[in-house]
């Protein structure tokens, strides 16, 4: 009986610094992305960027997430889940610490394995709550997606005063402001790292190589697609309006640092979903009508945006709200819908695929169509078509009520 209780403790221990680590990686893997615009107009005022350069320091890590997302699945299948993340943890780090020397080479370079880190964390933490937490999967994405907005707000916000500090004249840096706000912004990511290496998180044996059936079986699943769709526009949705609700409101007649603002509180309301969704998901309903509220308030900011601009206000907060708790049920649904960890993260990998490389060309095609008609009436027209769409795939992806 001592035996059976010390086993018991045992694993609580090991569970709780693989959650501890679980919640660590997420907080890696926001905030170096959303950390770096804050500084753009300085590395390019600095670097003599072109908009095309600069626009491209924001998209490669999305287009990396796409490459990578594929790699991440297939590793899977050679190597433990928690050794491959903690691997992915570290190319967050090393592109963190490769671009901060301060050029437009290493900038890219680093983006790069930014990108590829940060993809593997996307792809494999839900495969890993899956096996290892298979009774709390919506509770505990709630909670990582959580920790990923608090991780995104530490270095979006933390950037420019960073790079203001290093430029006092009591100090004497070898180094731009802007590049020791982002060398800065490299501690965070040494967190994760440090639980890791500390050896206290057992690691399971890893699969056995050679069967390659689950990871292609998923493009040949129709519930695949169902998920992976959603996700996917997911993405497409939250960039593209992301990237240009600034310019939607000022056409609309907001002041610029309005516009700002409204944005900041589309960013802050799409923290609130994982505090409602982690402690009371077993009270709120079916899956099916959690996802239809989530898609149905997100296409209805859109509405509003095209027929009531005079609420922006209103619809940017929320449209956060619907779009991030889209993310976290989407997210819920590759371990809900998938039979085995290395099944989600076949199912996790196409979808990364599939949505970030919508959400690297989705804001281009849109700000192409507003080039063409002068007007953002045409571009929010599609948007809205999108959220349609968006909204029907929820009902197809969700887990029926007595799956």
């Amino acid at each position: 009986m001592d035996a059976m209780k010390r086993l018991h403790k045992l694993a609580q221990h090991d569970a709780a610094f693989l959650l501890l680590f679980i919640f660590l990686v997420a907080l890696s893997l926001r905030g170096p992305v959303t950390g770096l615009p804050p500084l753009l107009d300085r590395i390019s005022t600095d670097l003599h960027l072109s908009s095309s350069q600069s626009g491209l320091l924001t998209s490669l890590p999305l287009l990396a997430f796409g490459f990578f997302a594929p790699v991440a699945s297939w590793l899977t299948r050679h190597f433990r889940i928690e050794r491959i993340l903690a691997s992915g943890v570290g190319l967050i780090a090393i592109g963190m610490v490769i671009r901060a020397f301060g050029s437009i080479s290493t900038l890219y370079i680093g983006a790069i394995f930014i990108g590829a880190g940060i993809a593997i964390g996307n792809v494999l933490l839900p495969s890993l709550l899956k096996r290892e937490f298979p009774n709390y999967v919506v509770q505990l994405t709630a909670i990582y997606v959580l920790m990923m907005s608090i991780g995104g707000f530490l270095m979006s916000s933390l950037a420019v005063p960073l790079s203001l500090y290093a430029e006092q004249p009591s100090f004497d840096l070898p180094m731009s402001g802007w590049s020791f706000a982002l060398a800065c912004q490299s501690v965070l990511i040494l967190l994760p790292l440090v639980v890791w290496f500390s050896c206290k998180i057992t690691q399971h044996q890893p699969p056995q190589t050679g069967n390659v059936e689950i990871s292609t079986s998923v493009w040949r699943s129709v519930t695949a697609w169902q998920v992976a769709g959603f996700l996917a526009v997911n993405s497409l949705v939250n960039y593209v309006v992301v990237a240009w609700v600034p310019a939607i409101l000022m056409s609309n007649g907001y002041t610029d640092s309005t516009a700002g603002l409204y944005q900041g509180y589309l960013q802050l309301a799409g923290a609130v979903p994982s505090l409602i969704l982690a402690p009371f998901i077993n009270r709120l309903g079916s899956h099916r009508r959690l996802c239809l509220f989530a898609t149905g308030l997100t296409t209805l900011s859109l509405v509003g945006f095209l027929f009531i601009p005079s609420w922006s206000g209103v619809w940017s907060v929320s449209f956060g709200f619907g779009v991030s708790m889209g993310f976290i049920l989407g997210l819920s649904f590759v371990s809900l819908r998938t039979n085995s960890p290395k099944q989600a993260a076949a199912l996790s990998g196409m979808a990364q695929l599939i949505g970030y490389t919508l959400a690297a060309i989705g804001p281009v095609l849109i700000g192409a169509l507003y080039d063409w008609h002068q007007s953002w009436t045409a571009p929010l027209y599609v948007m809205l078509s999108i959220g349609v769409i968006w909204m029907t795939l929820g009902w197809m992806a969700s887990p029926k009520p007595n799956h």
